[in-house]
């Protein structure tokens, strides 16, 4: 035997003599290589034992960090574990005695393939801390986290798996990417959601998603840590690529590409007293790059004069969610190292849920409203911040009417905050007869029949954050016959002013200058003016895109 390094990342490799001149592949960073001995400048000491612990803390040395997503520790990338699969090697002191045992390699085989100490060559890599699997596109992309926030029976699970669904289909279409799954043990559950709403053999029978559970194989990952067990989340992970025909492809592909990691937990989670040391299940808060609350206005009594009454989900009991956005605030705040008075700088994007309930009294139509718009001089989409903006303006008034707490609540916590109107079904669901689908009340379940499944703006909230982390184009085209509005003054990051012939006060934050907004009163679009000097790029901190925006999306509007 004898010892090779990959001349780019300098890990070392036990290899066969014949292996010499021979072009082979790094199983660390992927670079291909020929085969020969080493110069003495470029050896790297061989790590002396497999530890099931990092061999090394991150701080220590140069190297690329990356975040687990399943305990959010940082580690170095040469410090990654790997899953062997030989049969004799079952029992790991972090995941328990059917796991197979995780280790740190010393040998690897002629194509970069980690090798256990029974010979077999093992393809999966796992955290060295937790010991969960670990995707291989987290070495080889960057990532962003995007967390789902909502009360219990909020609807989550149905939102989630229907936006997916509809992105998949949006991004290939208008903006050039694909999202693909890294590997389908990740997205199981979400998949399994999918074929039971959108690819159903009978799908005039209704259907119902089973709720998230606090603990549970589907949802949830049980480990040791430091002698107790602890649960976490289980990741939903997606590859985010451009395509060939992306306008950044040849430049900036690599910029691109990323992880996309989404965490759906359970409502209980976020109530307050849930968290523990033995409950890390909403830590992924302090690490999201924004935020999907998800409001069910069926769940609060301040709506309830406006939702349909004959909707059965109406008969459900109401839920302080105003406390649950506290507590989710309260948590970043802590987690994050943020003071009392600072502002969230990552995006709040507020769904409000199942408002088929809600458009008939409020008199709004989101379905009715693009959220595209096409450039036919660049034969290129981008998103309709003109339309997507009043609307979350619109709603935003109606919920300053109705629950002015809650607005409050959003903007004092996050610099950007959007209301965007969901429905995941675009009809009401029905109650499903059948005594084996009870849920554990003893009461009849809630379906919804596949074939009258018709959603409208699910992907709104996604797209969103896309385009606020510099990933897809957004442009504004104010309406023709929209006035400007000349009476106005901006105090910090807000716009003040009233409406011609109104005393009605408004107060806006940053995302509404520069934009026009629809006066119900006066039937007219005012166009809101924004400072000079004002970026529309300042909005948000892009951390996962390593502060390299295409500042050329804003500078188009």
């Amino acid at each position: 035997m004898i010892q090779i390094f990959c001349p780019e990342c300098k890990t070392a490799y036990n290899v066969d003599e014949e292996i010499l001149g021979k072009r082979v592949k790094c199983g660390m960073c992927n670079t291909y290589f020929t085969a020969e001995l080493p110069t003495p400048e470029v050896a790297m000491p061989q790590p002396e034992t497999a530890e099931p612990e990092p061999a090394a803390d991150y701080t220590q040395g140069p190297g690329r960090l990356i975040t687990c997503p399943h305990c959010w520790k940082h580690f170095d990338f040469r410090n990654i574990n790997y899953i062997s699969r030989h049969w004799d090697l079952i029992g790991d002191p972090v995941l328990g005695s059917d796991a197979q045992k995780r280790f740190l390699p010393i040998k690897f085989s002629a194509n970069g393939m980690a090798i256990d100490e029974k010979g077999m060559e093992c393809p999966e890599m796992a955290c060295p801390y937790c010991h969960l699997k670990i995707p291989e596109s987290m070495i080889e992309l960057a990532t962003s986290i995007f967390s789902i926030v909502g009360a219990p029976s909020s609807g989550k699970s149905y939102f989630l798996t229907t936006m997916l669904w509809q992105i998949r289909k949006c991004l290939p279409h208008y903006f050039d990417y694909n999202l693909t799954d890294v590997d389908s043990s990740f997205n199981s559950v979400l998949n399994e959601y999918e074929s039971l709403l959108f690819m159903n053999n009978h799908p005039e029978l209704p259907v119902s998603l089973p709720k998230t559970e606090l603990q549970g194989s589907g949802y949830t990952n049980q480990i040791m840590m430091n002698g107790f067990p602890v649960d976490l989340p289980k990741p939903f992970i997606f590859a985010l690529t451009p395509m060939p025909g992306h306008p950044r492809y040849e430049k900036e592909r690599k910029e691109l590409e990323r992880n996309i990691i989404l965490y759906d937990n359970a409502g209980e989670h976020f109530q307050p007293g849930h968290e523990s040391i033995n409950n890390l299940a909403t830590n992924h808060l302090s690490f999201s790059d924004g935020i999907i609350f998800v409001y069910d206005p069926l769940r609060d009594t301040h709506m309830h004069n406006f939702c349909e009454k004959d909707d059965p989900q109406f008969q459900q009991e109401s839920t302080n969610q105003l406390a649950l956005l506290y507590e989710m605030a309260a948590r970043i705040r802590k987690f994050s190292n943020l003071a009392a008075t600072e502002k969230y700088r990552q995006p709040l994007i507020v769904a409000i849920a199942k408002f088929d309930v809600l458009r008939k009294s409020l008199g709004l139509q989101p379905d009715n409203q693009d959220y595209l718009l096409y450039d036919e001089d660049k034969m290129q989409y981008s998103l309709n911040l003109q339309n997507i903006t009043n609307m979350s303006f619109l709603l935003r008034e109606k919920m300053l009417e109705i629950a002015p707490e809650f607005v409050a609540a959003a903007e004092g916590f996050s610099e950007t905050v959007y209301f965007v109107p969901i429905s995941s079904f675009g009809c009401s669901p029905q109650k499903i007869e059948n005594p084996q689908q009870e849920n554990s009340s003893g009461k009849p379940m809630l379906g919804i029949i596949p074939n009258e499944i018709k959603p409208f703006w699910t992907e709104v909230p996604f797209l969103l954050h896309l385009y606020l982390h510099g990933l897809i184009p957004g442009t504004i085209q104010p309406p023709d016959g929209a006035e400007p509005l000349e009476r106005c003054k901006f105090a910090g990051d807000s716009i003040i002013f009233a409406f011609p012939g109104s005393r009605h006060r408004c107060e806006l934050p940053k995302i509404y200058w520069g934009t026009a907004v629809f006066c119900e009163e006066n039937n007219k679009f005012y166009y809101l003016p924004e400072p000079g000097n004002y970026s529309r790029q300042k909005i948000c901190k892009a951390t996962s895109l390593n502060d390299q925006i295409d500042t050329g999306f804003w500078s188009n509007l």
